[in-house]
């Protein structure tokens, strides 16, 4: 419910924005292959890099801000949801939130419901590069496993979650936690 008094007017002006938008950021959703459930909410457009055979499924009531102004904390980016390879598969379940984080998936991230996540959080399951030999352009001997984040957990703030981690459900992880 929104509180339609003088002292939140920016609320206002981020939900009529949102209404506006939604139609176009579900068709991009929609072409970029991206499966999303129903009542969904983005302030903003997210930036959305699929590879080709990977898999992103959303589920209902997801909500992406990506406008800088849609946080009182501020954001630093939109929403970024990506899979790196065409094995990769991002699982996002109902009632999800989250402010200009990155997800970033090589092989799998599950994402439970009723998870917050704060502004600026970040969550990866691969080292992007190998950690010896040639760093920059090989993709051989990446490392990569699996991150779980399952229900009602709550991420705070400017968190990173880095490859093989769970987090379980209930937990709180504190404003600029790095996880590994």
């Amino acid at each position: 419910m929104i509180d339609f008094n003088f002292e939140s007017r920016w609320k206002i002006i981020n939900e009529v924005l949102m209404y506006l938008i939604k139609p176009f950021v579900l068709s991009y959703l929609k072409i970029n292959g991206v499966v999303i459930g129903k009542n969904s909410k983005f302030y903003g457009f997210p930036k959305i890099f699929k590879t080709a055979g990977s898999k992103i499924i959303i589920g209902n009531y997801f909500e992406a801000r990506s406008w800088w102004f849609s946080n009182p904390l501020g954001i630093n980016h939109p929403v970024i949801i990506c899979t790196w390879s065409k094995n990769a598969k991002i699982k996002i379940g109902n009632d999800v939130g989250i402010s200009g984080g990155s997800i970033v998936s090589n092989r799998g991230i599950t994402i439970g419901d009723r998870v917050l996540i704060g502004a600026n959080t970040t969550i990866v399951d691969t080292d992007f590069h190998p950690l010896k030999g040639n760093k920059r352009y090989s993709k051989e001997n990446v490392k990569s496993k699996p991150v779980t984040i399952d229900d009602d957990a709550f991420v705070g703030m400017n968190v990173n979650i880095l490859k093989g981690v769970a987090v379980k459900a209930n937990e709180i992880v504190p404003a600029g936690a790095v996880l590994r």
